[in-house]
């Protein structure tokens, strides 16, 4: 016997009006159906079974937000459920006792909407998904972890509106009152401790997601050399209050919408900027590296903080390198526009300080 709950939630796919479906199924194993047939009531074990599959019902709203579905993006809008448990047992009882009963719907009530529903998005003109960007941050360090998250929530769930995106300026200060903490940071000839170290993940897949979605580049530049971290390399954006900062113009004509998601099973972090629909698509090329420069000899400096005889290595070598994205914009099936984006990475040292 199954006993079902079927609901649609609201939904905007393409700007227009549509439901997605919901459904739960708790399933009741045929020999315990027998049995319970053979006594003809709802027993209180079922009735247990019961309360706890109505009580994993989603009652809660949730705010609506994008989502990716099998055949696309849309704008889906949770509802709180709930459920006539009245009629809902009144269906159960009349399914055991007809022996061809094998199917029980839940009664469900009135929906709750919640705070944000689609309107928020179609007032805006925000329908459409323009771009994702998506980094790995395998191998970071706890503190790296911690900044990462900090520095990716001002992108969760977030309206942008105006002529101009500025990363810093929605990041906000990077201070331990934020939530920041101490990490690796790149300062002048090598890596150092320092508030929000790991912040230039998120820059960097902030640049993805508004470089892959066509907005034109303020203001951006590379790291100093390459970091693993920013795979494939060309596409990296290095921030550094208040002197450096990311910005894109927003030729949208609307607001942007941005929602993040980090996975630190998979070390992966991921940014979608969505707006007002466009009529050509992005296509980014692969990097192409025009040149290349080995690495220098290694480097060591005095640290009286690592013991006498012992040393620690603090950065690894990196070849140096210019680097080419071509951004190709099409529509129709033709290209009517490119840019060309060109990062200059300098050759790094292994640089190990040592104790005196």
């Amino acid at each position: 016997m199954l006993i079902n709950v079927e609901a649609q939630w609201p939904a905007l796919v393409n700007g227009k009006k549509t439901t997605v479906p919901f459904t739960r199924t708790l399933t009741i194993p045929g020999k315990r159906v027998d049995l319970l047939r053979q006594r003809g009531v709802i027993t209180e074990s079922l009735e247990a079974d019961l309360q706890r599959f109505v009580r994993e019902l989603p009652t809660t709203p949730q705010d609506a937000r994008f989502e990716e579905l099998w055949n696309g993006w849309a704008v889906v809008q949770r509802n709180g459920l709930s459920v006539n448990m009245d009629r809902t047992r009144a269906n159960l009882l009349a399914a055991l006792k007809d022996p061809r009963g094998v199917k029980v719907s839940v009664v469900l009530g009135t929906q709750t909407a919640p705070k944000r529903t689609l309107s928020f998005f179609s007032s805006r003109g925000v329908t459409a998904h323009l771009g994702t960007g998506e980094t790995n941050y395998y191998g970071s360090s706890p503190a790296r972890v911690t900044n990462i998250h900090v520095g990716s929530r001002p992108f969760q769930d977030r309206l942008v509106e105006g002529k101009t995106v500025s990363f810093n300026q929605m990041v906000g200060p990077i201070t331990t009152r934020a939530g920041f903490v101490t990490g690796l940071v790149i300062s002048g000839e090598r890596t150092a401790d320092g508030v929000g170290g790991g912040i230039c993940q998120v820059s960097t897949t902030v640049f993805r997601a508004l470089y892959g979605a066509g907005l034109p580049i303020l203001e951006r530049r590379n790291h100093s050399y390459q970091v693993r971290y920013y795979d494939p390399q060309g596409l990296d954006a290095s921030i550094y209050q208040p002197s450096l900062d990311l910005r894109f113009a927003n030729d949208t004509g609307g607001a942007l919408w941005f929602q993040t998601d980090w996975n630190d099973q998979e070390s992966r972090l991921t940014v979608h900027v969505f707006g007002k629909a466009r009529d050509f698509t992005v296509q980014i090329g692969v990097p192409k590296t025009l040149s290349t420069t080995p690495p220098p000899p290694d480097r060591l400096i005095p640290d009286a903080g690592v013991p006498a005889g012992q040393r620690r290595q603090v950065d690894w070598a990196a070849p140096g390198a210019v680097i080419e994205v071509t951004r190709s914009f099409v529509r129709g099936g033709r290209v009517f526009r490119q840019d060309t984006l060109k990062s200059t990475y300098r050759p790094w040292p292994n640089i190990f300080l040592v104790g005196r």
